[in-house]
């Protein structure tokens, strides 16, 4: 059977890599900087490669050490977990959920689950990354990342799992429809004050379609374009025009009566809501509790 590295090893390379020094790295974990040279040597005669280039004044990863120094941390974050999750007798998870999610829906959708799932397990903390930019997971360390429309996610080093699904809906103020003939039909969206997704390279046509009929595209012609769903909806509460936002980001103003639908027959295409999560052989029980947590309160049918 081929020899392992054991945790004491992994532990002094990635301290020593950490700091950039033996001397510094071997501090950090209470061993002698000849103690850490040793330890990482015989980890180099086991993998048959170099990790790290030495000189008088530095060390730095080699390629093949930063590869493993990437799987290197992880198993020890996952160890970590593992034991926090048994620690005194206790299957309660500790240590920090990082998750990242789209500013709309992070704030209005993932915050307050947030705040439950920080409640029902209170060793545990959060960070919490609202933003409209797409974020690498891997490379920027989150463990969590919510997306819409992941299924044309293809990387290797993520697991995608489809946790609910929504559709988006048109949508303007009292005081815009006060202003404009509300009993409209689908031909007549062209002629109104459009508040669009997108750039003005790339401004993001409604594309609709009422129960079986064909998928009605319109053509784009906006009054106002912004790349934030957060933004659209305040323009629409505004009565700037008419937006087509997801149902969850514009539920409560439709039953309090600040937006109103029109033509409510019509909607997006069904759209995916997935969590992304590296590919690991174990789910860390903080991440694993988030999903459940996450599945539960996304049970609903209009989100």
């Amino acid at each position: 059977m081929k020899e392992l590295a054991d945790i004491g090893t992994l532990r002094a390379f990635v301290a020593v890599a950490d700091a950039a020094s033996f001397q510094e790295g071997a501090k950090r974990i209470g061993l002698t900087r000849s103690a850490a040279g040793k330890s990482i040597a015989r980890l180099e005669e086991i993998l048959g490669a170099r990790l790290l280039h030495r000189t008088t004044r530095r060390v730095g990863l080699t390629s093949d050490g930063q590869s493993f120094y990437e799987k290197a941390v992880q198993i020890l974050a996952d160890l970590e977990d593992a034991q926090n999750s048994v620690q005194r007798g206790s299957a309660r998870p500790r240590g920090m959920l990082r998750v990242t999610a789209t500013e709309a829906f992070g704030r209005q959708i993932i915050l307050p689950i947030l705040g439950e799932y920080l409640k029902r397990w209170p060793e545990l903390s959060a960070e919490a990354n609202f933003t409209d930019r797409v974020v690498d997971i891997v490379e920027e360390g989150f463990d969590i990342a919510i997306r819409f429309g992941a299924a044309s996610v293809s990387s290797s080093e993520l697991i995608v799992r489809v946790v609910a699904r929504s559709f988006g809906q048109l949508c303007a103020s009292p005081g815009y429809l006060a202003r404009h003939d509300k009993s409209l039909v689908i031909e007549d969206l062209a002629g109104h004050r459009q508040l669009l997704s997108g750039t003005r390279e790339n401004p993001r046509a409604w594309v609709l379609q009422a129960g079986c009929e064909p998928i009605i595209s319109i053509p784009p012609r906006p009054a106002l374009l912004s790349d934030n769903a957060g933004a659209l909806r305040d323009a629409a509460l505004a009565g700037l025009g008419v937006a087509c936002l997801p149902r969850f980001l514009i539920e409560q103003d439709i039953e309090d009566g600040r937006l109103e639908l029109l033509l409510p027959a019509y909607t997006t295409p069904e759209i995916s809501i997935a969590v992304l999560y590296p590919s690991r052989r174990h789910l860390s029980p903080k991440v694993r509790l988030f999903i459940e947590l996450l599945v539960e309160r996304l049970a609903d049918p209009n989100l």
